[in-house]
């Protein structure tokens, strides 16, 4: 008796999940027809819709939208507090920013970025605004990258899958008021515990999508304009090279001779003993090499026969 509750039951979620599996993918994918409508934008979402006439539907299409821009400004810290405020202003928010220095030809720069978040109908508004802060208006933006995801499929395939785990969760609660003991009990839980945390992947996950193609990201890269100068050569002046190598050299005999005197003062005094000692020991011990040499040469010849 158990086992055949158990086999009806996951029979019937089977099959409740296969009819709405089915049903989400009609709504979600019309057949197309050989009449279909021309794409148009959203004024609402920024995003693209493409309509059909032969079925009466539109299907919105979710576009995750990104941009990056390298600016070249007299102030990139100004630079990036005013976006920062325009971001703002527009509802959206700041994701990130940076603020560092770089060294060229000895000169210390400011450079600064900063990634927001602006609505994806007011995108193309927050760049023109960006580009309006080059010192250059011709050469002033450096670099300039648009991209789009399209993430439709995605996006519909996770709403499907939600529908059927909730008919699924649905079911299983039915179940499990009807369960006839414990050990079936135990296993309906298990499984409606699954389900559940299915739910919340996908929940946040369609919640993410949905934000990502909402708000588009901006990543902006300021670069102070005086570092990006070519780099100017002055008129040779051999009298001042000339000069600057004297002093050059005058300095450098200074410090050689300052070092020469702070030596024989500091340890000329701790050296001449020791080399003293070193030298009378030298001597010495010469004189007694010398000593015994003679007298092994005198040995000698008091041993050679005499003819």
């Amino acid at each position: 008796m158990k086992k055949s509750w158990k086999i009806l039951s996951l029979l019937l979620i089977f099959l409740l999940m296969g009819c709405a599996s089915r049903q989400s993918a009609e709504e979600a994918f019309p057949v197309p027809t050989e009449t279909a409508g021309e794409p148009s934008k959203s004024a609402d979402s920024g995003t693209t819709l493409v309509s059909s006439e032969a079925q009466g539907e539109t299907t919105e299409r979710l576009v995750v939208k990104r941009a990056e821009m390298r600016v070249s400004v007299a102030d990139p810290a100004e630079a990036m507090r005013t976006v920062v405020q325009w971001a703002e202003s527009m509802q959206g928010y700041v994701v990130n920013s940076n603020q560092w220095n770089s060294t060229s030809d000895g000169q210390t720069y400011i450079n600064a970025s900063v990634m927001v978040r602006v609505p994806a109908e007011r995108l193309d508004e927050m760049m023109q605004k960006v580009r309006d802060l080059a010192a250059d208006p011709k050469t002033g933006v450096l670099s300039e990258t648009v991209t789009g995801e399209d993430v439709t499929a995605e996006y519909v395939d996770s709403q499907a899958r939600l529908r059927n785990l909730k008919a699924a969760e649905a079911q299983l609660v039915e179940l499990l008021d009807q369960a006839p003991d414990l050990e079936y009990t135990l296993d309906i839980f298990r499984e409606l515990t699954e389900i559940r945390s299915q739910i919340e992947v996908l929940e946040g996950r369609i919640k993410y999508l949905e934000e990502s193609a909402a708000l588009s990201a901006l990543s902006v890269e300021f670069v102070a304009e005086a570092s990006l100068q070519p780099l100017q050569i002055g008129p040779w002046k051999p009298a001042g090279v000339a000069k600057e190598a004297i002093q050059t050299l005058v300095k450098v005999a200074q410090d050689v001779g300052t070092a020469l005197i702070k030596f024989v003062i500091i340890w000329v005094p701790f050296l001449l003993p020791i080399g003293l000692i070193v030298y009378f020991v030298r001597k010495g011990a010469k004189k007694r090499k010398a000593a015994r040499a003679a007298q092994a040469a005198q040995v000698q010849l008091s041993d050679t026969p005499k003819d």
